[in-house]
């Protein structure tokens, strides 16, 4: 093999190694929570009005929607298992992208971290099960 197929080679497994080093540093960034949901009406939000923002939303509590802070940000959001015994295997093994457009002012009693859409909770567990444990992660943009 030539010296210039060599250097091909290692700049490009380095690369590969590079991508999965960033992309493990990204799910580090993640925070372990919980999480419930609600049903439309979905307007009007606290971040956009009347605005119509679809359903892939999710309010946040006090410290996450940060005084409105937090409003158009992006989640990535997966159920990590149930929170009571009526529903013991909720999760769907699925990942829901959602974005904060409300604050959930009780979820911070609750030790809520996310209200999700009821159509991003289905998505990602069982509703019958309320509650869920979720992982969730800041979309960079």
């Amino acid at each position: 093999m030539s010296q210039r197929s060599q250097n091909v080679i290692a700049a490009i497994t380095l690369l590969i190694c590079m991508s999965f080093n960033s992309w493990s540093l990204a799910l580090a960034q993640g925070t372990y929570g919980v999480a419930s949901f609600y049903t439309p009406p979905y307007v009007p939000s606290k971040c956009n009005g009347f605005a119509d923002d679809g359903v892939w939303i999710a309010a946040a509590n006090a410290d996450l929607f940060d005084g409105g802070a937090a409003c158009g940000r992006y989640y990535w959001v997966i159920c990590t298992g149930g929170t009571n015994l009526g529903t013991p295997h909720p999760c769907k093994n699925k990942w829901v992208k959602v974005k904060i457009v409300e604050l959930c002012p009780s979820c911070k009693q609750r030790h809520i971290a996310l209200d999700l859409s009821n159509e991003a909770f289905a998505y990602i567990a069982d509703p019958a099960s309320g509650l869920i444990q979720v992982y969730y992660q800041p979309i960079r943009v």
